[in-house]
């Protein structure tokens, strides 16, 4: 193994449960078929089924959404919460789309639409990625996603983030790029050269940087994006895909189901 990755370790893992949501940090995590299970499997939609996200709706990066057995709670600053069991969700499904993918989402019922409407204050919805639920990976066969952008999991690294706030005139914190799994005991950008890892019994594809958004200027718990556009602006300076596009992180796909947790080392085999 390469010296610099000899000391590489879980050091955070982070759910979403609701897609744009507040970060829920964890200590471990079982990884299914669509990355973290329990990561990114609730979507917050318009009455047409257009998703809604962090990035025209600031307000939902303040939601706080936690995953019970069978079922999700939905709580905000000043709100009672809202507890939500799967089982006595309607069998109704409705098609949503995500980027362009129609997907058959299940719908959370009416006291579920009410309350997410009255928080962001038009009328909303929110579905779930239900038994039937079906998103395929554009450019990997064979493969399915939740709710997430595109892939089933994002992993960052310690290292970079800290070599970008020296870059970086505003204060940064990892939770503003949304990782699932962070990585510390390795070198800034260690990861641009890694093609696939072990955490665990589970090996990883490293698929392809993460191209990021105005999502990252917005602090958490805030609802007013960074006013200089911090860190975007940074990164399109000095970490970017040759043609200004930042990126920070890189979507990760697994090869298989079972246990992460914090702490575990993370073997670099490609």
């Amino acid at each position: 193994m390469p010296a610099d990755t000899a000391a590489a370790r879980v050091s955070a893992l982070f759910q979403y449960p609701v897609k744009s949501c507040a970060p829920l940090a964890v200590g471990r995590a079982y990884i299914d078929d669509y990355g973290l299970a329990g990561d990114r499997r609730y979507l917050v939609t318009d009455p047409q089924g257009g998703f809604l996200t962090g990035r025209r709706h600031p307000r939902l990066a303040s939601l706080l959404a936690t995953p019970l057995e069978g079922g999700l709670v939905l709580a905000a600053e000043g709100r009672p919460a809202l507890v939500l069991a799967t089982a006595a969700f309607p069998d109704e499904h409705v098609d949503v789309t995500v980027w362009r993918q129609t997907v058959s989402a299940q719908c959370c019922g009416e006291r579920a639409d009410q309350w997410i409407s009255d928080y962001l204050g038009s009328e909303a919805r929110l579905v779930h990625f239900g038994a039937r639920s079906r998103r395929p990976i554009k450019d990997v066969a064979g493969r399915q996603v939740g709710f997430a952008d595109g892939y089933p999991l994002l992993l960052a690294s310690e290292a970079s983030l800290a070599w970008l706030q020296q870059r970086c005139p505003s204060p940064l914190v990892m939770e503003q790029f949304r990782p699932n799994i962070v990585i510390a005991g390795v070198d800034a950008w260690a990861e641009d050269g890694w093609q696939r890892i072990r955490i665990g019994s589970i090996e990883f594809d490293l698929h392809s940087p993460c191209e990021r958004c105005i999502f990252t200027t917005l602090p958490p718990r805030s609802e007013q994006f960074h006013p200089q556009q911090q860190p975007l602006r940074t990164l399109i300076r000095h970490h970017h895909d040759g043609h200004g596009t930042p990126l920070f992180g890189h979507n990760l796909i697994a090869r298989g189901n079972g246990l992460i947790e914090q702490g575990m080392t993370v073997s670099v085999l490609a």
